[in-house]
């Protein structure tokens, strides 16, 4: 399977990795169907942070993802053929008092990670697994319009298909201030 892999700094390149593992209980598959790269991940290409899965001497990048549930766990609420967004961050395993309450994003101690950027590969390839609380479930009509927007409104979409299939290969879209979205959607 084939997947954007960071190395060190400045070094990224497609890779070919192993299928996800077998699921563990309540893990659902996700085929990824987008994926957006933003400053954020240029940051980490750049060396600025980002920290590779522990026992792990490379990150795979891709923090924002669109993606079909091909299997999902029993009773979840989770389906096969579901749109996804999965979410970034995951809590602390301490945990602190936000992480304890489902408030990961204002974590008080750091040790959240991150998918994409801090400790957890991201979703910069062919397929992934996800336990069902961290996928947000995504209306059809709204998936094929998702597009991140950054501070600058730039934003670098990838469509599967479009020149290597099964490939993540970023291209580069200029979403204007009006909100309104040039290329393709």
């Amino acid at each position: 399977m084939k997947a954007l892999q960071l190395e060190k700094p400045e070094h990224w390149r497609q890779i070919d990795i192993a299928e996800p593992n077998r699921p563990r209980a309540g893990e659902a598959l996700v085929r990824v169907q987008r994926i957006g790269i933003c400053g954020t991940d240029i940051e980490i290409i750049q060396g600025d942070y980002g920290r590779s899965p522990p026992g792990d001497d490379y990150l795979i990048l891709g923090h924002e993802a669109l993606g079909r549930v091909l299997e999902a766990p029993s009773g979840s609420e989770l389906r096969a053929g579901d749109l996804v967004v999965p979410m970034v961050r995951h809590p602390d395993p301490v945990p602190c008092p936000n992480c304890a309450v489902g408030e990961w994003d204002m974590c008080r101690n750091g040790l959240y990670t991150e998918h994409g950027i801090k400790e957890r590969d991201g979703f910069a390839a062919e397929r992934y697994r996800l336990e069902p609380e961290f996928a947000v479930g995504v209306d059809p009509p709204l998936g094929r319009h998702l597009i991140h927007q950054d501070a600058q409104g730039v934003q670098i979409t990838h469509r599967l298909d479009r020149d290597h299939p099964g490939t993540p290969q970023p291209v580069r879209h200029q979403v204007p201030r009006g909100g309104e979205q040039e290329g393709p959607g």
